[in-house]
């Protein structure tokens, strides 16, 4: 069976390095066999997370995230790279997620104009530390001088995120299913964190 994939534009614009990126994520995740959907964050245009506003849980944006997540086995996150850390955008996306990526697996990938992408890969494994999901310990980052014309041309980087499409789609379904045995023990200790959901 194959593993369930979203791979997340977490860039805000339409012209973006960010989306060859993830073409390049979309296409090497498929190649490894995976089932992948795309959740690009600039077409959807989600509205900033309000706790306070029961309406927004209707609105058919907050419905799509909210659905594509919980398909999701795993994830590849991309995000540009804003003052040292991940976009707003992205940011958002997660403050509308939490059990939906509990107990998930994913890869994150950075953008940058020209840093090493550390601080906003960090932000990005954090969050979804913090929604009790798993990171792969390998990431990737292209900087501005990596791409010609929109178009990624390091053979470096673009082999990183290509092992990093094929690990999501490895370890993912792996890491799902021991969770969801986990979860099936009930709320006892022996469940572990799983047992929390």
């Amino acid at each position: 069976m194959s593993a369930r994939i979203v791979v997340v534009s977490g860039s805000a614009r339409d012209e973006s390095n960010v989306h060859d990126v993830v073409r390049i994520a979309t296409t090497s995740a498929r190649a490894a066999g995976a089932e992948v959907r795309e959740v690009l964050l600039h077409a959807l245009a989600l509205p900033i997370m309000d706790p306070g506003d029961s309406e927004q849980a209707k609105l058919a944006s907050v419905q799509e995230v909210r659905r594509s997540a919980a398909w999701a086995e795993g994830f590849i996150l991309v995000t540009p790279e804003y003052h040292g850390n991940m976009s707003g955008c992205l940011k958002n996306w997660f403050d509308y997620l939490y059990p939906e990526l509990a107990g998930k697996f994913a890869g994150v990938i950075a953008v940058t104009g020209g840093g090493s992408g550390d601080m906003s890969i960090t932000a990005v494994k954090n969050s979804f530390a913090w929604c009790h999901g798993f990171t792969l310990p390998f990431h990737a980052a292209a900087r501005g001088t990596d791409f010609t014309d929109g178009a990624l041309h390091s053979a470096r980087v673009m082999d990183r995120i290509q092992r990093i499409a094929y690990d999501v789609a490895r370890y993912a379904p792996i890491l799902g299913r021991a969770f969801d045995e986990a979860r099936s023990l009930g709320d006892g200790q022996a469940s572990g964190v799983a047992g929390l959901h």
